[in-house]
């Protein structure tokens, strides 16, 4: 913290004094996106509005979070924020708003005590769609997952958010104090329910005397959570040490758009985030599906659709013409008809600023970080569209093409015949059904975990089939154009 003030001038530093910070966030799950988002919310608080009350406690649970904590201990918690607008105008500001930090590998006992300390009046997540632990058929807590299993032999050692969260909220229980507001900001559905519902289940069944006390001591906004935040380049360190004379082992690169949109149902009193943008809401899930079937599932078409093509990085594919245009197609045709309509949000504009967020030239953006366990990805983001679409016998070809390409995609080859790693927990499965498939092209379809019953679908079905047959003989690029063209 005492390098601060030799930095460059064209450097935003803390304007506040961080040893006047009370720490009442706990937050789980220290990543890029916590640091691009609700930790910038939280210093923007801070900074300007002199709120002292809500210093953020980072916690990180897992065994590969080691590198994070290290560095960030080792930085005081202080780390840099490079914004990259699609102007090409930067800003390079100085985070300070995590003001704690604990390591639960290293110390799970602290971590318990941390959390039920009463002054920690909010703990958040960022802890990705697989700390939820939900069975990938049925989408319900999974109590024989291997991690979940291991926390309810050892409690007093746990691995998983359920585990750690139990041992403090007994703690409090026993202790007489007050629950606590949870708050998930991961980039799930109803991420606030799906957080309530796994942690219920789970202390119904590990701890069921506690079951009642947190359903009076305990509350679960759903959020709904928005800023492109790519993987960490070793060009931006360097890029940092050269131009701002800041050695930063771990600095956080974000596009300039941000959002974060949360339901105001807080047990205690919540930081005025509605000062520094955020908006709350009494429904999340409008503005929910708006993001999730836009941008989350834009980012999906572009990432295999680009990759089968060569592309690497999200702004090459989404500024080829024949791609972007197929992208378009896509939200105004198959997205926008199932969209409720969103109060003082323009989809239009939204899916405008959308395009140039994809086409930021500065967000090097890899196309293998977005198709990252699309077995997950997949259902949350097109599949919605695709049944909402069925059920109203409307458009569905552009997401028959997508799935037919991601078919396509799990062969690991591209069209320069350039091979690919495929990452995601299904992975064998999707690459020995994705062969097999050139046999029997529906057995792709029939993977229930992803699909549940959509092979069932003729409507779907038959165009699924017809384009896979297509892309499989020609290479994506001819076939987008082709499709533009309403030629296929």
């Amino acid at each position: 913290m005492e390098n601060v003030d030799t930095l460059k001038t064209d450097v935003s530093t803390p304007m506040f004094d961080r040893d006047q910070v009370i720490t009442s966030i706990a937050h789980i799950g220290v990543s890029n996106f916590h640091r691009a988002h609700q930790a910038y919310y939280m210093h923007e608080l801070i900074e300007k509005h002199n709120e002292l009350n809500f210093g953020i406690c980072g916690i990180d649970l897992l065994d590969s979070d080691r590198k994070i904590y290290n560095v960030l201990k080792d930085q005081d918690g202080l780390y840099t924020l490079i914004t990259k607008d699609p102007s090409g105008v930067h800003q390079t500001k100085i985070i300070s708003s995590i003001v704690e930090y604990f390591f639960g590998p290293e110390n799970p006992i602290a971590v318990i005590e941390r959390l039920a300390n009463p002054d920690i009046k909010i703990i958040s997540l960022t802890i990705a769609e697989d700390g939820y632990h939900l069975n990938e058929i049925t989408g319900e807590f999974d109590l024989n997952h291997p991690a979940v299993a291991e926390d309810i032999k050892n409690p007093f050692n746990p691995k998983t958010v359920f585990g750690y969260l139990t041992q403090a909220f007994k703690l409090r229980k026993l202790r007489g104090l007050s629950g606590c507001t949870i708050l998930s900001c991961d980039n799930i559905k109803s991420n606030g329910d799906t957080m309530r519902q796994s942690f219920l289940s789970y202390v119904s069944n590990v701890e069921p005397d506690l079951l009642n006390w947190l359903l009076e001591n305990t509350t679960f906004p759903n959020s709904m959570v928005d800023r492109i935040t790519p993987l960490t380049l070793p060009e931006d360190i360097e890029t940092l040490k050269q131009d701002f004379l800041i050695d930063d082992q771990w600095p956080v690169v974000c596009g300039s758009f941000s959002s974060w949109i949360i339901e105001d149902d807080f047990l205690h009193k919540r930081p005025q985030w509605e000062k520094v943008g955020v908006q709350f809401v009494k429904n999340i899930e409008p503005y929910e599906d708006m993001k999730l079937q836009l941008l989350n599932a834009g980012h999906s078409v572009l990432g295999i659709l680009g990759t089968l093509n060569g592309y690497k990085t999200v702004h090459e594919a989404a500024n080829d013409e024949d791609f972007i245009c197929f992208l378009k197609g896509y939200m105004d045709e198959e997205v926008v008809p199932v969209l409720d309509l969103v109060e003082n949000l323009s989809i239009e504009d939204y899916k405008t600023t959308l395009i140039s967020r994809f086409r930021n030239p500065h967000i090097h953006d890899s196309l293998s970080r977005i198709c990252n366990e699309s077995s997950a990805k997949i259902p949350a983001f097109i599949l919605p569209t695709i049944k909402k679409q069925l059920a109203k016998n409307q458009i569905i070809n552009r997401a028959a093409f997508v799935i037919a390409a991601w078919c396509k995609y799990n062969d690991g080859v591209d069209d320069n015949g350039k091979t690919y790693n495929i990452m995601d927990s299904i992975s064998n499965k999707l690459i020995r059904t994705a062969a097999l498939s050139h046999q029997n092209p529906i057995k792709f379809l029939q993977i229930e975990s992803v699909f549940q019953d959509l092979y069932s679908n003729d409507v779907f079905t038959k165009k699924y089939l017809h384009y896979l047959g297509y892309i499989r003989e020609h290479s994506i690029k001819e076939s987008i154009i082709q499709f533009n063209k309403n030629s296929i």
